[in-house]
């Protein structure tokens, strides 16, 4: 028995080695010949099912690493256009809301809509503040069309008036001043008298007839009387009523829409222009 198998195994290697010899000696053939070995095809043929399944395989897997990449540079991208309009949905709203307020700020001070008008830019560049003095000066004069008497704004309502102007600078008095006299009135009764200065914080509007409808809280605005100051402008707000029974008139205190010691920036209104209230 032994010596069958071992005669099986030298039969088994020298039958490997003629089949090697024999493969050589194809391979060497081929090459000199230039055709292809019939057992090199074979074993393609074979191959080629599992080596395409690989290419596939892969394939596959490069295109999932392509896939991979950009998706999480999408999801940051994503992420950074949502707080994006977050944040302009956010400033939106805040615009939406402050234009709401200007609206029913100017209601409530009786600027229209409609209060439209030609007016020169201008800053306070000196100010002079006493007891019974309020003026300024501001950079603007007659070369940029500024003349005596003229109104003079802010954003927030009238600040007084143009008392003399020269080439390029203008002296304004406050109507706080006591050398300043309105024609002013109340806008909801349109009892209108004469506003003056008092050389105090608030100016008092005098000559109002005794039985004229005005009570604290209601606005005053210029009345256009004297055609110095335009009608409308928004003067202030009535702090308090006073009825003289004896003269027969009704005078009362109004806290003016801007503080003068405040005011930088202004605005003259140029002359001939009437605004409605």
């Amino acid at each position: 028995m032994l010596i069958l198998l071992r005669n099986k195994t030298v039969l088994t290697i020298v039958s490997l080695l003629l089949l090697g010899m024999a493969i050589g000696h194809s391979h060497n053939k081929s090459a000199n010949s230039g055709k292809p070995l019939l057992l090199e095809d074979m074993t393609s043929w074979a191959l080629a099912p599992v080596s395409a399944g690989v290419n596939i395989a892969l394939a596959t897997g490069s295109r999932i690493a392509q896939d991979i990449r950009p998706r999480s540079a999408l999801l940051r991208e994503n992420a950074a256009l949502r707080k994006q309009v977050y944040d302009l949905t956010r400033d939106n709203a805040t615009l939406r809301e402050a234009a709401e307020q200007n609206v029913r700020l100017r209601k409530e001070l009786g600027l229209g809509a409609s209060t439209q008008y030609g007016t020169i830019s201008a800053e306070v560049i000196s100010r002079q503040e006493s007891t019974w003095f309020d003026t300024a000066t501001i950079n603007r004069g007659r070369s940029s069309g500024v003349v005596k008497g003229a109104a003079v704004l802010s954003h927030l309502g009238l600040v007084g008036q143009i008392v003399s102007a020269d080439a390029f600078t203008s002296q304004v008095v406050a109507l706080t001043d006591q050398n300043s006299w309105v024609g002013a009135m109340v806008q909801s009764s349109r009892s209108s008298g004469i506003l003056r200065g008092q050389g105090a914080d608030y100016p008092i509007l005098t000559y109002l007839p005794k039985d004229a409808h005005v009570k604290v809280s209601d606005i005053v605005v210029s009345s256009g009387k004297g055609q110095v100051i335009p009608k409308g402008f928004v003067i202030g707000r009535v702090v308090r009523v006073i009825r003289d029974s004896i003269a027969g008139s009704t005078s009362v205190i109004v806290r003016p829409s801007v503080r003068f010691d405040e005011v930088e920036q202004v605005s003259v209104v140029k002359p001939g222009q009437t605004i409605t209230p």
